[in-house]
């Protein structure tokens, strides 16, 4: 018995420890297409954090949702692992440098440097076009049509 109740927390546990809530992404202002989002990045210098900061925005919407906003349904159905091995390719081409179409500003809120837990990372608040990412994905294959 009490096997199966440690068993039975320890997969609680890493259940918890393996959720993709990594991005800390909070949304600040909407206005249809548009959404500005403030995000911290993590990284070696500022411009690996801003990288991580700009891809983290993307994920989110891509994988998680946003809660609170229009946007609190992921866009891809599947998780970012199962998405990732299905569309491999794809994606770590659109993750390597062409997401920054979608992004149409980012802007410094925090320079970089330690935060409270001293890791080193940067906070921006990231502006991206979720008309144009939507029509991204659908162009690259990851998530179908609207109303198909």
């Amino acid at each position: 018995m009490k096997r199966i109740i440690f068993l039975s927390l320890l997969s609680i546990i890493l259940g918890c420890l393996n959720s993709n809530a990594q991005y800390q992404v909070n949304c600040i202002d909407t206005n249809g297409e548009t959404m500005t989002f403030r995000v911290v990045g993590y990284g070696k210098n500022a411009k690996v954090a801003s990288h991580n900061a700009e891809l983290n925005v993307i994920k989110a919407l891509m994988f998680e949702g946003i809660p609170n906003t229009q946007q609190h349904i992921p866009m891809v159905q599947e998780s970012e692992t199962v998405a990732l091995d299905k569309y491999g390719k794809a994606l770590k081409n659109y993750f390597d440098g062409e997401y920054q179409s979608e992004i149409t500003r980012s802007v410094i809120v925090r320079k970089f440097g330690k935060d409270i837990n001293k890791q080193k990372s940067i906070t921006l608040d990231v502006t991206v076009n979720i008309r144009a990412l939507r029509n991204k994905l659908e162009r690259i294959g990851v998530i179908r049509k609207f109303g198909l």
